[in-house]
């Protein structure tokens, strides 16, 4: 019941709001905000006798109640109102009874109003008609999705996780090696900001003059050119790398409001310039520094996983009469070549088993999904939503390839499909036609109907 009351102010004066707007929207041929179809004069009337109703009960209500139903009402989807004692209180139980009559007296007679207007409706004769026109109108046919799917970024992520989670274990951490970018937007209209930009482009430069430096540094720093002072500039920049920058600037700025707490002005200067100001160029070379070594250990990761792969390219011949039991004994005949120590016998058993699977095994062998940057997933979809798939391939010339090939099949079933129903329907009819009861039991329903 408690429950139940709580509800009570926002229906008393949500769907009285409701109700009220189209009694005062005045004659029902002025056109209201909505263009509202015009009342019927049963409608006019029963909301007449609502409000006349609504009006008498609202006068039982004393002046706290009518408040504690407007508080409720207005703070209804406030989240601190709700935590309130005030959304637990309740008007009378009479006076919910009371309210809760009216209402049912509207709905019944709502209801009465319009099945009355609903048998006063002519049939629509023509409901099979239109039925059929609308079916005939519908796209039947099949719509093409290409899905790109980025095999170098995937690997990079798994690789990424696994670093990061192996890190976690032996109590270090694994940086950021996101290679996402995105647009940022760099301050550069004042003196301040100038002088701050300045000193990045310096430390940038000095971490692609080091040995070792990635050919992408190298290049940026080349190109790169800092505007002049008074003008902000956009730059791409890793994503991961940038909210890293501000999290490291964000622990400067604390390190100098915390120094010119305790410090004159002239003292927090000198103190930037002697101490704070070589610590972040401290940072941002460590934080540039080791962004640009995770990545380039997680592109080496995947770089060699895809090399792994790419080692069956071109064997097929070499492997095709081959057992993975061979395959086996050349990899135990190298692992000898790179120990000091003889290798053990491998096992006769485990031997006898390999031999019975063929080395290459097909629909496994030579997978592109072990050795290509980005494949293109093809999909075809039904005209209600359901997706196929209809492979996954190298280039997008070929994923189109499939779905218009896949597509004229479809077009042929739906063909053959028209010419089976048309079949059918002409036997329907035939076996209809044929019945020597046809007429009596046509005849029989329309007397049926007479006497009805």
């Amino acid at each position: 019941m408690a429950q139940a009351r709580r509800f009570v102010p926002a229906l008393v004066l949500g769907l009285c709001a409701c109700l009220l707007v189209s009694l005062v929207q005045g004659p029902a041929d002025q056109p209201s905000f909505l263009a509202a179809p015009a009342a019927s004069r049963r409608q006019s009337t029963a909301m007449s006798g609502f409000k006349e109703d609504f009006d008498s009960w609202k006068s039982t209500l004393s002046t706290d109640e009518k408040d504690l139903l407007l508080r409720q009402a207005q703070g209804e989807l406030n989240k601190k109102f709700r935590k309130s004692d005030d959304l637990e209180k309740d008007i009378s139980d009479d006076k919910i009874e009371s309210f809760g009559k009216i209402m049912q007296k509207f709905f019944d007679s709502e209801k009465e109003d319009y099945l009355k207007d609903q048998e006063a409706k002519p049939p629509n004769y023509n409901a099979l008609k239109d039925r059929g026109n609308s079916a005939s109108a519908f796209d039947w046919g099949l719509s093409y999705s290409v899905v790109e799917i980025d095999r170098d970024a995937e690997r990079r992520y798994v690789f990424a996780m696994e670093r990061m989670l192996k890190a976690k274990e032996s109590g270090t951490t694994f940086g950021q090696s996101s290679t996402y970018s995105e647009p940022v937007i760099f301050k550069n209209d004042d003196e301040k900001s100038h002088k701050s930009n300045q000193l990045v482009v310096d430390v940038m430069k000095r971490l692609a003059a080091e040995e070792g430096a990635s050919e992408a540094l190298k290049k940026a720093a080349a190109e790169f050119k800092l505007p002049a002072m008074g003008q902000n500039f956009s730059q791409v920049v890793p994503k991961s790398l940038h909210e890293t920058y501000m999290k490291a600037f964000e622990i400067y700025k604390a390190k100098v409001g915390a120094y010119r707490a305790n410090h004159t002005e002239e003292e927090t200067k000198k103190h930037i310039e002697d101490v704070l100001s070589k610590e972040w160029l401290e940072a941002v070379s460590g934080i540039a520094k080791n962004y640009q070594e995770c990545v380039d250990t997680v592109a080496g990761d995947a770089a060699a996983v895809k090399k792994y792969y790419m080692t069956q390219k071109g064997r097929e011949k070499e492997l095709k009469d081959k057992t993975k039991a061979d395959i086996m004994k050349e990899i135990w005949a190298e692992l000898a070549k790179l120990t000091d120590k003889p290798m053990p016998p491998l096992d006769d058993e485990i031997l006898a088993e390999l031999a019975q699977e063929p080395a290459i095994i097909e629909g496994q062998f030579n997978h592109n999904w072990g050795t290509a940057d980005k494949l293109y997933k093809s999909e075809a979809i039904s005209p209600f939503g359901e997706k196929y798939l209809l492979g996954i391939f190298e280039t997008m010339e070929e994923s189109e390839k499939a779905f218009l090939a896949w597509n004229e099949e479809y077009e042929k079933a739906r063909e053959q499909l028209k010419v089976e129903r048309d079949q059918w329907g002409k036997q329907e009819q035939a076996r209809v036609d044929a019945d020597p009861d046809r007429e009596a039991f046509t005849a029989s329903i329309f007397a049926e109907d007479d006497e009805d």
